[in-house]
């Protein structure tokens, strides 16, 4: 008669096959597509911080030459509080489907902020500030629009 008791061995050896099997395990097709699709929205979320960043400091250029120095550092303060705001728009974008259910109101309190600092502050000009905010969406229509035309042309084929 076989005894109830496990040896150390056959613990063991169980552990080793079950350690096996985990190993061996592949994921599933979901969490593959997952996978696949957090890695695009990484990709799409870096190209347009890059984009607008280059977007801002071509801009700033531009500004200063034909402007002056401090209209194109009006730009780029605007160019800078628009690429947190960006940030901040992509970290609620990653939580969404994790049960967040309330969107917060940090991104608009920056613009808020921004505008108001801008008609008190007699050295801050509203115009550039506000277009350079707005560069930010710009570089989201450069990046999304000619992949979305490209998928659509790739699908009517």
């Amino acid at each position: 008669m076989r005894s109830p008791l496990v040896t150390t061995s056959e613990t063991s050896a169980n552990t080793e096959n079950l350690e096996t099997l985990i190993s061996q395990r592949e994921t599933p097709p979901e969490e593959e597509k997952k996978d696949d699709y957090m890695a695009e929205y990484y990709r799409l979320k870096y190209n347009i911080l890059i984009a607008t960043l280059i977007i801002g400091l071509s801009c700033f250029a531009l500004v200063w030459v034909f402007y002056s120095l401090s209209t194109g550092l009006n730009y780029l303060l605007g160019t800078c509080v628009g690429l947190v705001y960006i940030n901040l728009l992509a970290r609620e974008v990653e939580k969404v489907g994790n049960g967040k259910r309330s969107i917060g109101s940090t991104r608009l309190a920056l613009f808020a902020g921004l505008m108001i600092i801008a008609t008190q502050r007699q050295q801050l000009e509203v115009i550039p500030i506000f277009l350079g905010f707005m560069t930010y969406k710009a570089s989201i229509l450069l990046t999304v629009l000619p992949s979305s035309l490209l998928s659509g042309k790739n699908k009517s084929e």
